[in-house]
């Protein structure tokens, strides 16, 4: 009897063991279940966030000739791909992938972001005339009272000495090329001619502490006098690049550097040399403004030396401001090409000033040269940003960013690109001829009638 008990209570225990076994499997089943979908749940969610970021921005691409000429330049504009591969692709692989589904629209917008990335700059037409006048300096027919010959003939150089001018090109930093440049300008201007060099920047170091310094270091370093080597040299040894960009103090200053030498006497030029923008919380817009109204009546020429997109457009309405030009200059040859202008300015003056005959060139003939230069610039510039546009697309679809479908819209949105630039350029090089028939007064109220632009 107690065997039999004992033997009962044995399976009754094995079956309590076995339904509690079982209950914890089918909870356990039941967490097993809700775990996926909680998963799911929480992926989902996380698409959505990421789908929030993924915002491609960017502005509205050029549809015609003078939306092309405003159009900011990307942050790879004159730069090939293959020469700086790694930082591109960098660029590029931050771009999110396109859904399979994505359509022409989405592909549009994607296309927008890569113009803004690689869109050259391309050269103003109005640049063009500026470079006429400047080559037919002290001809009667230019209404610009600024280009006529005068008694004597003056150039200040407003030197960037910021510590970004200390970057390295072709071996050495752009300080060393800027200060070369200048010894080489100064040394052929005729002796008859002065220079001055004023320097901004050089002093304290890049650092919020030192700011304050920095920004009211603008200094007149070679007083406006004939070339004297020695001196020159002398103040070009007395700074190397250091610390902020008071662009505008040192054109408030300039105006005072020309205190002696009004307009109505003497042929006053200025080069403002800066690889980047006013750091100072000044207005330069303004200060350049007030200097061309001045009794001084400067001819402003702003160079941005290696500067990037932002920057030109700043140094750009600073020029503007003046009623001057604007260049931008990527290595020593095109620094040094832009003082030769001015050289060679000073070099009809001297004929002038000494009742030298005029040289028998052909206007026309010198202005259809010009012109045709200029159509070889816009081209390069093209072909260029083609090739980069080209390389980028192939990046993203052999990195999976983009699918066969959608390489292919890109490239009919290529093919259109390349339509809208080339015929800009001959839009604009038919112009520019025309134009080159013409009188000054005829030329400037032409070309800014058509191609006035609105940055």
């Amino acid at each position: 009897m107690h065997k039999r008990l004992s033997i009962f209570i044995l399976i009754i225990f094995a079956l309590t063991l076995s339904a509690c076994s079982s209950k914890d499997h089918s909870i356990e089943a039941e967490e097993k279940k809700i775990e996926p979908t909680e998963q799911v749940n929480k992926e989902s969610e996380s698409d959505k966030v990421e789908e929030k970021e993924v915002i491609i921005d960017a502005p509205t691409p050029p549809e015609d000739t003078q939306s092309l000429l405003v159009y900011q330049p990307g942050l790879f504009a004159g730069t090939f791909y293959d020469d700086n591969e790694a930082a591109i692709e960098e660029e590029l692989a931050k771009l999110p992938p396109l859904k399979e589904e994505d359509g022409e629209e989405e592909v549009k917008k994607y296309w927008s972001k890569l113009l803004s990335l690689f869109a050259e700059q391309y050269p103003d037409p109005k640049a063009v005339v500026e470079d006429w006048k400047k080559g037919d300096f002290g001809n009667p027919d230019i209404s610009d009272p600024r280009y006529e010959f005068k008694e004597n003939y003056n150039v200040e150089i407003i030197l960037d000495a910021s510590g970004s001018m200390a970057e390295v090109i072709d071996g050495k930093s752009m300080m060393d090329w800027a200060k070369e440049s200048i010894q080489n300008f100064s040394s052929n201007l005729p002796k008859e001619a002065k220079v001055a060099l004023r320097v901004y920047g050089h002093k304290g170091t890049g650092s919020d502490s030192d700011k304050q310094l920095s920004c009211s270091s603008s200094e007149l370093l070679y007083e406006m006098q004939t070339f004297d080597e020695a001196k020159l040299n002398d103040a070009l040894n007395r700074f190397q690049p250091s610390g902020w960009t008071p662009i505008s103090e040192s054109l408030i200053q300039a105006k005072e550097d020309f205190a002696n030498f009004s307009g109505d006497k003497n042929t006053n030029i200025i080069y403002l040399v800066s690889d980047g923008v006013e750091t100072c919380d000044g207005d330069p817009i303004k200060a350049a403004k007030e200097l061309a109204e001045s009794s001084v009546t400067p001819i402003l020429n702003v160079i941005g030396f290696n500067v990037d997109g932002n920057g030109q457009n700043e140094l750009k309405k600073i020029a503007e401001a003046a009623d001057g030009t604007y260049s931008t200059v990527r290595n020593v040859e095109q620094l040094q090409a832009e003082f030769d202008r001015s050289e060679e300015m000073a070099s009809k003056w001297l004929n002038w000033k000494v009742n030298a005959e005029s040289q028998n060139i052909d206007t026309v003939l010198e202005r259809e040269g010009t012109i045709f230069d200029y159509k070889n610039e816009f081209a390069e510039k093209s072909s260029l940003e083609i090739r980069n546009l080209d390389n980028a697309v192939l990046f993203l679809y052999k990195n999976d960013q983009i699918s066969t479908e959608q390489r292919n819209i890109f490239k009919t949105l290529r093919s259109a690109r390349y339509d809208l630039t080339n015929n800009a350029e001959n839009e604009l090089y038919n112009d520019l001829l025309k134009l080159a028939h013409e009188s000054y007064k005829e030329i400037e109220k032409e070309i800014n009638e058509k191609y006035k632009q609105e940055n």
